[in-house]
């Protein structure tokens, strides 16, 4: 396994979680916080080069992976009432015009809650390098491996150090099958369990961190490297999970 890949994480990104959002709510995704304050702390402390954050919830396209191409990347949580909060980071060019298999998300395109939420605590710690965000596609699963093959490769090549975010819930459903099974095997290091979940099993939980985790999972080879569930809960009936893969 490459050095250049430093730590490989899956992050939930509800905006409840955002104290200035979640407000009185916060002490029902106590462990959630605790475990992304954890985690963020660890991976500003690795000062990775960059950081790239898989996320379902920006320009979608179904063919290609869409990435944010400005120089600055900017964003807020206006849409949940709390204008106030914003981030900026640099975006790391040189890295995303190395990856291939891109199309870039329009000018002027705001970060969306998805990567918002993990830079948050990202920001919080300290965080202070670049960051490349990117869209999953509507492709399939070995599709996204082979995807997360070429963020490590592009590292490599580039002599990034990086830490991989793969941003995604799990079910929307309260469907505990589908989030034991991530959990168990996270904690087992047996990805192949995760790898075998149906298309069906994936429309019943109505989840949106599939794609993001297949990409995690190429880029360590489906092998576990530190596998750690920091926390797991689903307090509004959506599952939360934090882990180190």
């Amino acid at each position: 396994m490459t050095d250049n890949l430093l730590i490989t994480a899956i992050v939930p990104h509800p905006p409840i979680i955002i104290p200035e959002v979640g407000g009185n709510e916060l002490k029902k995704v106590e462990k959630t916080i605790n475990a992304l304050e954890i985690l963020s702390k660890k991976i500003a402390g690795l000062n990775p080069d960059t950081v790239v954050v898989i996320t379902p919830h920006s320009v979608f396209n179904p063919y290609y992976f869409s990435v944010y191409s400005e120089k600055k990347l900017r964003g807020n949580f206006a849409r949940f009432r709390t204008p106030q909060v914003s981030l900026e980071f640099d975006n790391d060019i040189g890295f995303i015009e190395n990856l291939k298999g891109i199309k870039p998300a329009p000018p002027g395109t705001s970060l969306d809650h998805g990567s918002l939420v993990p830079l948050y605590y990202l920001d919080w710690a300290g965080y202070k390098n670049k960051v490349a965000v990117i869209n999953y596609t509507a492709l399939g699963r070995e599709e996204h491996k082979i995807f997360g093959e070429k963020i490590v490769e592009t590292a490599e090549k580039t002599g990034r150090k990086i830490a991989l975010v793969a941003s995604g819930d799990l079910s929307h459903k309260n469907d505990l099958q589908f989030d034991d099974l991530i959990v168990k095997s996270i904690i087992q290091g047996d990805y192949k369990q995760i790898e075998a979940i149906t298309p069906g099993m994936r429309d019943t939980a109505a989840e949106c961190g599939y794609n993001s985790l297949m990409v995690a999972l190429g880029a360590i080879g489906s092998k576990p490297r530190e596998n750690e569930v920091l926390s797991y809960e689903a307090p509004f009936g959506v599952g939360y999970v934090v882990g180190v893969l």
